[in-house]
Parts: structure tokens; sequence; C-alpha cells
């Protein structure tokens, strides 16, 4: 918050950020019964270049705006307010909204990228990974700026962010949740102390079907050292081969939450006469591709939890069997509509996860149960609400261990009028020993 009273003179600038292409909308936010008349401007590169100003009066209004089409993306845009005359009121904040219509053409191989990234982005324009992976509207590449300030992002409509961007605290994005296509980073993941903290940041960002493209020195081509320090950079935190970046990916992120699309040992030019204390010269990087999936609804059996899909289940006349991992359920027949899989489980307390998702335009009424040796166990009424996206219920129950075998049922007791729901299995989680 600032409050202002000043007759003449500078109110308000920055934030000096990188901006993509696009429109955008610049608004101040005033706090109620401020007055005087101010000239709003919004510049790029740091003031040298004004992008457009007008005089605005200020009499009570809650905002100030402006809007300017940005043909091509900018670097230190800011926003300017200055005094003309008596003024008095205080600024609350000030919002950015950006409009992109994304019109995609691959970049000019000339293109002035990172050092590492140059070496073989001709390449990668060619062989369409840079359409493939960083064609979308939403990219953002980490660390681009490296030893070089004359670098641009990977691709034009990149927004490129480094240490001192606005809100980057070196570990945390100032983004929304799954507002990004893709997430680029080259020679920059290695120097990153936490790179958990930093992963799970990354694929917080990225929306489903999104790519984190990260590219890391070979510790057998850059390196060529079995131990720490890095020869040729003391600030590598990590050495990496591709079972050891495979391994940090693995270990950060969920199971099922992502799969790889590309992992290249990059050597295109590199000279192998060099010994390992002469400097080397080509690529020597390790290329991988993450696409962020949509997790199923499914954990892996070890054990302690089993998923047993739909096909394990046998049901009635009426039910079909949409594929292996689905059955819709006619919700007009009253009885058990799906039952089994009799399985034996170990003495211990569990819980039975029962999946169900769309198909129904309103809420719908079940009995799930579960049976020990053909004797009911444990039962849930349940009232499901609608299920346009993918629910679930649980029943808990105890397991005694004697070699009853053990079935999940879904039971309907009244007539339900054209409705319908898709089953999708129980998974049975073996919580603590009864």
């Amino acid at each position: 918050m600032i409050h202002v009273s000043a007759r003449r003179g500078a109110a308000l600038h920055g934030p000096y950020l990188p901006m993509p292409s696009g429109k955008l909308h610049a608004r101040i936010l005033l706090a109620a019964g401020g007055s005087g008349n101010v000239m709003m401007e919004i510049t790029a590169d740091l003031g040298a270049t004004r992008l457009v100003n007008a005089m605005v009066r200020i009499d009570g209004q809650r905002s100030i705006e402006q809007e300017v089409d940005l043909g091509d993306s900018v670097e230190g845009l800011e926003v300017r307010l200055f005094c003309r005359g008596k003024c008095e009121f205080t600024i609350l904040g000030v919002e950015l909204d950006l409009t992109r219509e994304h019109r995609w053409s691959p970049p000019e191989p000339t293109r002035q990228v990172g050092i590492e990234s140059g070496k073989s982005y001709a390449t990668k324009i060619a062989d369409g990974f840079i359409d493939r992976y960083l064609s979308g509207p939403a990219v953002m590449e980490v660390g681009y700026v490296g030893y070089d300030h004359q670098t641009v992002p990977i691709v034009p409509q990149a927004v490129g962010v480094d240490i001192g961007y606005p809100g980057y605290d070196g570990q945390r994005f100032p983004f929304a949740d799954q507002s990004l296509d893709a997430i680029y980073s080259s020679h920059c993941y290695e120097h990153i102390p936490d790179y958990r903290a930093v992963l799970k940041d990354w694929f917080r960002l990225l929306k489903n079907g999104g790519f984190l493209i990260i590219v890391v020195p070979h510790q057998h081509l850059f390196e060529r050292k079995r131990q720490m320090p890095s020869r040729w950079n003391p600030d590598h935190k990590r050495f990496y081969t591709p079972r050891s970046l495979l391994g940090e990916m693995e270990s950060a992120l969920d199971e099922n939450s992502y799969r790889i699309r590309h992992l290249v040992e990059n050597d295109a030019g590199f000279n192998y006469r060099p010994t390992p204390r002469e400097t080397g010269s080509g690529c020597y990087e390790i290329e991988l591709v993450v696409e962020r999936i949509v997790q199923p609804h499914w954990v892996l059996d070890d054990g302690a939890v089993r998923p047993y899909p739909p096909a394990d289940f046998l049901v009635s006349a009426r039910q079909e069997r949409l594929s292996p991992y689905e059955v819709r359920l006619d919700l007009e027949e009253i009885g058990h509509l799906v039952w089994g899989p009799y399985n034996t489980l170990v003495e211990g307390n569990y819980e039975a996860h029962f999946f169900f998702d769309g198909g129904a335009v309103e809420a719908i009424d079940l009995v799930l149960e579960v049976a020990e040796g053909g004797r009911h166990i444990a039962t849930i009424h349940r009232l499901l609400p609608n299920l346009e996206d993918r629910h679930h219920v649980v029943v808990s129950f105890t397991a005694k261990g004697d070699g009853a075998y053990y079935e999940f049922r879904v039971h309907n007791q009244i007539v339900q009028a054209n409705m319908s729901v898709i089953f999708r299995g129980v998974e049975v989680r073996h919580m603590a020993q009864a």
C-alpha cells in the first residue's frame, strides 16, 4: 500500500518484468476517496521505450487502467504513475493481465539462446524437438540468462525466469498450479541444492500433458571424473548419468504421475581425444523430457495395497463391460450389480476403496458391502453426489486371516430410472494389524 500526497513527481514505477507478446491490461488498484490528475504510462526496456501513456482524472474511483498490444516480447516492463497537480490517493496494488493469441511457428535457428542450448538448437528445430515439446503457448525457461546476459528464452513465447525474477525465491515460482505447457531448463538443474523441492514445484506448474525438459552435463563427458567436486564448475551440486537423473525423478515425483518421453545422451560434435584434465568441446549433456499425465485412480500392488479392476469381478446380466477397467452399472436393476473377487487376506485392519465416475445426472443411491466367506461384515449405504468426476467410497473392515475368501459388492436397493454409473474397481489397503 502506497499513500500519495503530492503536487508533482513519480507516485509509482515498476516492476520491471520480462513479458511475452500479447495484449496487456494494466490496472492500478486504488482505495476509495482519492483525487487528482495523473499520467499513467506503460514502458519497456527499463523505461527507455514508452508503449502507451494517458492523462487520467482520479475522482473517487477504485482503479485506473491502460491497455497495450505487445507485438513482441519485451524486457523490463514497467507501469508508471506521475502526479500532475495536487494529488491525494492510496495505491493498493497493480494487476497485469496478459491475453495471448498463440500462433506457433518454429523459431529461427539463429535465435540467441543460451550457449549450451545453442550448440544443438538448429538440430532440435529440424528434427521436430522444439515443435513437439516447446510449441505450447505457456512456456517457462528456468535459468536462461546463465553467463551471457544477451541471451533470450528458448522460444519466442517463453517467459525467462532467473534469480531476481519478482516473486521467485530460487525454489518456488510465483505461478498458478497447472498453468504451463512446458518448462525448459538447460545446464541449471545441477546447480540447485534441493532438487526434490524444485522438481515438485516445477511439476506443480505443469498442465496434464505438459512437458518438463531438463538438460544437464553428462558426468562421463563433461566432468570426466568419478567424485565431486566438479573440475570445471565448482558450483555443480551433483554429477549426472542417465541412471542418476532418472533416479531423482522417481524419488521426487509420484509414481504414475509422469512418463518419460525422451532420454538422449547428446554427444553431437564431442571430441573424445582430449584427456579428462583437458576441456571438452561439442555437446556433453543428457536430455530428458518428462510428460505429466493424469494419475490413474489405482496404485501399485505392494502387498499392502491391492488394486482389483472390474475385470476381476462378476456382474449381473444387465451390466455392461466397457473394458477391463470399466463397467457401466444399470441402476434400474435391483440386487447385486457387481461382486468379487474372492481373495484371501492376512489378518489385519483394511479399507476397501470403491471407485466410480461419470454417467449419473444426479445423486445416486448405492449399498457397498464387504463379505467374509459369504457373510456380511461391513456395509455402507451411501448417497453419492453427481458423478461428473471420479469419486470413491471407503468401507473399513477387519480380516481374521483364517483363510476365508473376501468379497466386495455393489448393491442397488431401489429402481433409479434412466440412471447409470461407471464402476472402476476396488482398492484394498492394509492399514494395521488387528
